[in-house]
């Protein structure tokens, strides 16, 4: 998973080169301090780009390490998060800027309960080393809320069958009242956009079959506000602009929720 990564990294870099080789060569002048200039603006933003990679790569780590501390701390409300990179919030300049840890914002911000979260998710993991490894842990977990959105990492060689047959598996490990988004616009991989968007409509038939689950139309939100400065250096992982967007999806769904509502698990006393 780490070798697969690191290709993902790499692709982004060489994408990245091809695309300001080729702004450059457009706008060369004649005149050589012209190209000079140019050349040497090109080069500056190649290296940043390229630290910017190398700084994404190393967040992983310690993101991982962050959630496992905050799992530690004892809080009002328990905040059940599962998935993939983005519930560990890579893209985002801290870990507490993605999805996750801006839901757990809101939570305190409406509710001036302190927020434990548990975060499972796991870079990279696709919906099999979600079933092998968080959904075991859920059933040891009192959780007041719980989000996943996982299937991202199945969306390339897409099999509609497979995918299906696995969502169907995730499903069935969830507690009651949980929050279920289907993909991102996948903007950024227009050759995985369609995937995306059939992985998307399999997600939405699924869950016709556990009214008890909360669907989260995170597709809809991230292509109604998709933008060209919504991404990590990768161009593939969210960032901080998009995170929020993320947020918004989720966020709109539980504070209205009858079942939460019903339930009442953050009304004060």
């Amino acid at each position: 998973m780490h070798q697969q990564k690191s290709l993902d990294l790499f692709e982004a870099f060489l994408y990245i080169v091809d695309k300001l080789w080729s702004i450059g060569r457009k706008h060369i002048k004649k005149s050589k301090r012209t190209t000079k200039v140019i050349l040497t603006i090109i080069g500056l933003l190649i290296l940043g780009e390229i630290l910017a990679l190398i700084w994404l790569s190393s967040t992983v780590s310690t993101y991982k390490n962050y959630w496992i501390s905050k799992a530690k701390q004892s809080g009002e409300i328990t905040y059940l998060a599962l998935g993939d990179s983005a519930a560990q919030g890579i893209g985002a300049t801290s870990p507490n800027r993605g999805y996750v840890g801006l839901i757990a914002s809101s939570l305190y911000d409406q509710t001036h309960k302190t927020v434990r979260i548990i975060n499972l998710s796991k870079t990279g993991a696709k919906m099999s080393d979600y079933l092998k490894d968080q959904a075991p842990q859920i059933k040891d977990i009192k959780a007041d809320l719980v989000t996943i959105e996982i299937g991202a990492n199945d969306v390339p060689g897409f099999n509609a069958n497979k995918y299906r047959s696995d969502f169907k598996r995730v499903l069935a490990t969830l507690p009651d009242g949980a929050y279920v988004a289907n993909m991102p616009v996948f903007n950024s991989r227009p050759a995985s956009a369609n995937s995306a968007r059939l992985a998307s409509k399999i997600i939405q038939e699924e869950l016709k079959a556990y009214p008890q689950l909360h669907f989260v139309d995170l597709q809809k939100q991230t292509t109604d506000h998709q933008s060209i400065f919504g991404f990590a250096p990768d161009l593939f992982h969210p960032n901080n602009l998009s995170y929020k967007n993320w947020s918004t999806a989720f966020w709109t769904i539980i504070q209205t929720s009858e079942h939460i509502k019903s339930k009442n698990p953050f009304k004060q006393t």
